[in-house]
């Protein structure tokens, strides 16, 4: 039994690389719609969508990643961002950040939403990666005037991050194992 959202969970895959092709206004909104149609527990709702549409924050998205890495102390993995030149969202000219308030749910609402907004990403052509690495920039000595810069509301915190945009390299999907099913 295959159908059109099937074949498309099936046929994403993490894209690591992105031509410099903007999206269009209404790439955006679809995916913006994707984003708020995303369920909460409870119905709560309180998480935020941060679009990053310019190159220059993008730019400063990244350093302000480097920048959280090296103040954790992890210098080792400093220098593996670094030596991919410093490209944590991959050149994608659109980068979304989902924050949230604290909650029990926070963590569990913000993959749906992903979720969301990459098969919505997919079914109109694009490519996406999750990203977690963001967490670096919001966390650390510099994290309250990174939030300031972008816009995080008063109380939420980083959950994950999505890259999108048009391929610019090509992946296989990953390959499953059945065996990682477990029928009781």
């Amino acid at each position: 039994m295959e159908t059109t959202v099937l074949n498309t969970i099936l046929e994403r895959s993490s894209i690591r690389g992105y031509t410099p092709e903007k999206l269009t206004g209404d790439e955006i909104d679809a995916l913006k719609k994707a984003a708020l149609a995303s369920p909460t527990a409870m119905n709560r709702q309180d998480q935020r969508f941060i679009f990053v549409l310019t190159d220059e924050k993008r730019a400063r998205l990244e350093q302000a990643i480097i920048d959280g890495v090296l103040a954790s102390g992890n210098r080792d993995f400093a220098e593996r961002m670094k030596s991919r030149g410093g490209k944590v969202t991959y050149d994608a000219p659109l980068v979304i950040i989902i924050c949230a308030k604290p909650s029990h749910f926070a963590d569990v609402d913000a993959g749906i939403a992903v979720e969301n907004i990459v098969l919505a990403a997919q079914s109109m052509g694009l490519s996406s990666v999750i990203l977690g690495m963001p967490g670096s920039a919001f966390s650390g000595p510099a994290a309250e005037e990174v939030k300031r810069e972008f816009a995080f509301p008063e109380g939420f915190e980083f959950r994950i991050a999505v890259s999108v945009g048009h391929a610019a390299v090509t992946k296989t999907p990953h390959e499953w194992n059945e065996e990682h099913v477990i029928e009781v």
